[in-house]
């Protein structure tokens, strides 16, 4: 049997199988409020049991096909359509059981067991459906596996060395940079240094220099007196020297 085949016979069973569910065994509200016969609802959760069981069928007929050595089929797959035909078949019985126990049991007295029991086919039911589909999402082949690009990481390698080597040269050229403003900075302020200097000696020689050229002509004006032999006359040149006389 085709997989199209198989999928679209099963999907239409328990479709139907879940209208008569939810008519006939949870909630049946038009049984319970005596709108439809106790009769009628009790052959119909008959009917329900037996397409639930019936749409075990497609899923066997799949395993029967897939389950042949040459075609490979994986063993998820396969243990996932045995264990769907087994839900299928549990959760048809359950149904189908409780639905005939009914008519010696009543509502009143064990209302809530057979509640329960409907419950439990139900999602018994709805684990083998997923179970039968989730087989062809195992059957299908694995990814490919994705091709090692080794030569681009070899080159994304290089260019980050080819960084890293510019680094250290951009940080040493930027800090020669520096030294030398630095130096010459430095350089500069020694220079401007020295010529203030040189103008200040400059200029306080000059005015050593006429007020000894003052003093000396009062003096000879006066009393031409004269400094007491063995102290030598200091005074000092333009370029800021001391002179003894």
């Amino acid at each position: 049997m085709r997989r199209g085949i198989a999928v679209l016979w099963h999907a239409s069973s328990l479709i139907l199988a879940a209208a008569l569910y939810f008519f006939f065994v949870l909630p049946r509200w038009f049984e319970l409020t005596g709108e439809w016969p106790h009769t009628l609802g009790t052959v119909m959760r008959i009917v329900c049991g037996v397409l639930v069981v019936l749409s075990a069928l497609p899923v066997a007929l799949t395993w029967s096909r897939t389950r042949k050595p040459e075609l490979g089929t994986p063993s998820l797959a396969l243990s996932l359509r045995v264990w769907s035909i087994g839900a299928h078949v549990l959760a048809g019985l359950l149904i189908a059981g409780a639905g005939i126990s009914e008519i010696w049991l009543s509502l009143d007295t064990a209302g809530q067991w057979l509640f329960g029991i409907y419950g439990a086919a139900a999602a018994i039911a709805l684990l083998g459906a997923f179970s039968f589909y989730l087989a062809f999402v195992a059957e299908l082949p694995p990814p490919p596996p994705k091709p090692v690009k080794i030569k681009a990481d070899k080159r994304r390698r290089g260019g980050a060395d080819e960084e890293i080597s510019a680094t250290p040269d951009e940080a040493g050229t930027s800090e020669d940079a520096e030294t030398t403003e630095d130096t010459e900075t430095a350089e500069d302020t020694e220079d401007t240094r020295d010529a203030d200097e040189t103008a200040a000696d400059s200029v306080a020689g000059n005015a050593e220099g006429d007020d000894t050229d003052t003093e000396s002509e009062a003096g000879g004006s006066k009393l031409r007196n004269r400094r007491p032999a063995g102290k030598a006359r200091r005074g000092r040149t333009r370029g800021g020297i001391a002179v003894e006389d």
